[in-house]
């Protein structure tokens, strides 16, 4: 294991094909959208339209783009990219779910940092809503980042591979 070399291949056709997905669907939308507001692709319950995030995760810490914001977030995401090699390196060879897991956030990481620093701001599109009830909309991205993050939950709740089964009780012995 020490010295051979970690298999980049995976991760980079996983993250790289998130990264690709999410920046067609921003163009497509960056096109076709603006100024025609939201376009109703299920009646009560989805729409496409544009809208900016200059915030973090649903919108935290949003404002009025600037250099601080963008400066902030992108080092932000450049840590976070760093804590995500770290962790495929050591987890990656032990579990595909977690190889995917982390190539999903890596690529959904770069496809919003690629946003702040082309338009200091995510192009978010993807609007669900129910009986009124908005979700915070959102992009490819971000869908790829929070699917990650729930199989990282999952790998977490699996056994660890080769651990060791908890002993079997003994038998029941004579009875005084």
């Amino acid at each position: 294991m020490r010295g051979e070399r970690f298999p980049w291949a995976p991760v980079l056709l996983i993250a790289g094909g998130v990264l690709l997905l999410d920046q067609a669907t921003k163009a497509w939308v960056l096109r076709a959208l603006p100024g025609r507001g939201a376009v109703t692709i299920v009646p009560g319950f989805f729409d496409v339209v544009l809208s900016r995030n200059t915030g973090g995760v649903f919108g935290l810490f949003s404002g009025p783009p600037g250099l601080a914001r963008r400066v902030l977030f992108t080092v932000a995401t450049g840590a976070a990219l760093v804590a995500l090699a770290v962790y495929l390196r050591r987890w990656a060879r032990e579990s595909r779910l977690a190889l995917v897991a982390l190539s999903l956030v890596a690529g959904g990481a770069v496809g919003n940092l690629v946003d702040r620093l082309r338009f200091g701001s995510v192009v978010d599109f993807i609007d669900w809503h129910w009986r009124g009830h908005h979700w915070y909309t959102f992009n490819i991205a971000d869908s790829a980042i929070s699917t990650g993050a729930v199989l990282l939950i999952v790998h977490s709740l699996l056994p660890a591979r080769g651990a060791a089964e908890p002993p079997a009780p003994p038998p029941p012995g004579p009875v005084a």
